[in-house]
């Protein structure tokens, strides 16, 4: 992932490097926040801050603070959160993979003497 250095820039340009560094379309965080595309765009083109709720459902969606995707001095916490989401995926392929050989071992006919 790259890491992007957003000392001095505005919100929008904040906001489409964030989703750029995610792989993320303005579609699909507006899908996501629920809100129109068409508002999202305009918050990104006028460089305008869309009401504190709509910037926490982004920033928790993004997995960076409110006050960095603002432009505050904090680092972003996505890298935590992608760890985080890497870990539960692992997990997960050991739950599955756990219960592959469950059902496998099941189907196996025990020995007789």
């Amino acid at each position: 992932m790259e890491i992007i250095d957003f000392e001095d820039i505005g919100f929008g340009d904040r906001l489409k490097a964030l989703l750029k560094s995610h792989k993320m379309s303005q579609r699909q965080l507006a899908e996501l926040i629920k809100v129109p595309l068409k508002t999202l765009e305009r918050w990104i083109q006028k460089d305008l801050i869309p009401p504190i709720s709509v910037v926490y459902r982004m920033a928790v969606t993004l997995g960076v603070t409110s006050n960095y995707l603002l432009g505050g001095e904090e680092k972003a916490i996505y890298e935590r959160r992608i760890i985080e989401l890497a870990a539960r995926e692992a997990l997960s392929k050991v739950e599955d993979l756990a219960r592959l050989i469950l059902q496998e071992t099941a189907k196996i006919k025990p020995l007789r003497k």
